[in-house]
């Protein structure tokens, strides 16, 4: 099998059971048995010979279960474990702008929000709002951080 699908969901609305997997397994060619990586939230499965093609496999599974909030992702088996995940946490896996808090506790959370909001409507690459943001920070104490968290 040189194919994995990774179906996935938002963690506050688990979508995944074992019916769902099953019933992806029955659209993929040769599917394994599936893996949970995360409990009715996110599952491998393994499956395949790499002979069809993979979108239009995804694009099957996505149509086949249209109907639930999930994601899914056909790959490679060999590329599935990554040995670097980069993402935007901000706003993104979390529900806050990190910076911007740490910057209320400097005072500056007003200047760098402005910066935050030209950026996520285009005006300013991120780039160069990132590193704009983070100078205004420099020299903060990283109990803040600590501080942040714990309010």
């Amino acid at each position: 099998m040189s194919l994995v699908a990774t179906l996935l969901c938002h963690p506050a609305n688990p979508a995944l059971d074992s019916t769902v997997l099953d019933g992806a397994r029955a659209i993929l060619p040769s599917a394994g048995p599936a893996q949970w990586l995360f409990d009715e939230v996110a599952a491998d499965i393994p499956f395949g010979d790499g002979r069809e093609d993979i979108s239009s496999i995804a694009k099957r599974l996505r149509v086949a279960r249209e109907d639930l909030p999930i994601d899914i992702v056909v790959q490679p088996r060999a590329a599935r474990r990554k040995k670097l995940f980069l993402a935007d946490m901000d706003s993104t896996m979390i529900g806050q702008e990190c910076i911007d808090e740490l910057a209320d506790f400097a005072g500056l959370k007003a200047h760098v929000s402005g910066i935050t909001e030209r950026a996520m409507r285009g005006e300013i690459a991120f780039e160069p709002a990132l590193r704009e943001r983070v100078a205004l920070l420099k020299g903060l104490s990283v109990g803040v951080v600590d501080e942040v968290l714990a309010k």
